[in-house]
């Protein structure tokens, strides 16, 4: 199964979702591989200092392939419409990460255009919403209506800003327990599911 974070605009934590998920399952013994397509490496990095999670180049029979893509993406350019487009077609489940900000959300609608239209039809396709700060006005807003405004739906399971998530990219996967470890795990359940 490949599983896609996306979106085209950058700083929405795409690739800190895609290292969560993928120590998540790697932490549950199923086989997985980073395919880090994002030319800043974060994912590259994290595998190689304290992810404990290979390169697809290094497990190509990975049973699990996260793929985590570039942020801002100039996609009016031909070459980079159609990377994305590719990627889009031959990904299983595409996540569009973004946050609850009305400029996040606005950001995200080129984004969300081109996963309805390239998706296959076997495939899924959700909006994951990021940092979110339940305890704003923002952060209580309706999940399933901002959703609405990029025409795909949205997980149930969102992720809150969090110290724990952010040690996971320096201290790896085991920094996070408790509540943040089963927040994580819910939402990595819920992206497999269709």
């Amino acid at each position: 199964m490949k599983i896609t974070f996306l979106n085209q605009k950058g700083g929405v934590g795409k690739s800190h979702i895609a290292l969560l998920v993928a120590g998540t399952l790697a932490k549950a013994n199923h086989k997985v591989a980073i395919d880090d397509r994002d030319e800043q490496g974060t994912l590259t990095h994290w595998t190689k200092t304290v992810g404990n999670v290979p390169l697809l180049k290094d497990c190509p029979e990975a049973d699990f392939t996260i793929i985590d893509t570039p942020g801002h993406l100039k996609l009016d350019n031909n070459v980079v419409h159609k990377q994305v487009a590719r990627t889009i077609e031959e990904s299983d489940r595409l996540i569009l990460v973004t946050e609850m900000s009305d400029a996040c959300v606005h950001g995200s609608v080129i984004m969300a255009a081109m996963i309805s239209e390239y998706k296959r039809k076997d495939a899924a396709a959700k909006v994951l919403f990021n940092k979110v700060r339940k305890q704003t006005l923002i952060g209580q807003r309706s999940q399933k209506d901002l959703a609405k405004i990029l025409k795909l739906p949205a997980l149930k399971h969102y992720v809150p800003l969090s110290a724990a998530y952010e040690r996971a990219y320096t201290a790896g996967w085991g920094e996070i327990t408790g509540k943040d470890r089963e927040t994580i795990l819910m939402l990595t359940m819920e992206i497999l599911s269709k």
